[in-house]
């Protein structure tokens, strides 16, 4: 494997058969494994219920990531706070405690500016990016991913 396309390429593919197994393991349909045929009174049956639930759990949350990755990014913009007291977009999508963003920053601990993807929360006072709340939101330029 030669670059991160290439690995995101093949892991698109992976996906296709993660999804095929949450939903064939009935873990899509009641989020977890109880329409399996299983042995209750098997200690060793159990034992796998219960890794493999955390597998599909952990899969569910991989193959999520990778839909995210899909998604193509539909709006690059900064932001700015309007008259609600909310931070928006050029375009005018403002954001409440929870919403997703991916937001480019510089930190101490990176020389260069990078992409990461967090949310926009509120303590009571202003909103920020959760677990970076150095980071001013006035001026932040984010970007947005999701279908037009």
């Amino acid at each position: 494997m030669k670059d991160l396309r290439e690995l995101l390429e093949r892991s698109q593919k992976l996906n296709t058969d993660i999804k095929r197994l949450l939903k064939e393991s009935t873990y899509l349909e009641h989020d977890n494994l109880s329409k399996l045929d299983i042995d209750y009174e098997d200690a060793e049956q159990l034992l796998l219920h219960e890794q493999l639930w955390k597998v599909m759990q952990e899969l569910e949350d991989v193959s999520d990531r990778l839909d995210y990755l899909a998604l193509p990014i539909k709006e690059v913009s900064r932001l700015h706070k309007n008259s609600d007291g909310r931070y928006e977009t050029e375009s005018g999508q403002y954001f409440t405690s929870g919403c997703r963003v991916e937001a480019l920053i510089s930190d101490r601990f990176r020389i260069m500016p990078r992409w990461v993807r967090t949310s926009i929360e509120h303590d009571g006072k202003d909103y920020f990016l959760a677990g970076y709340q150095e980071i001013g939101l006035e001026g932040l330029k984010v970007r947005l991913r999701g279908r037009t």
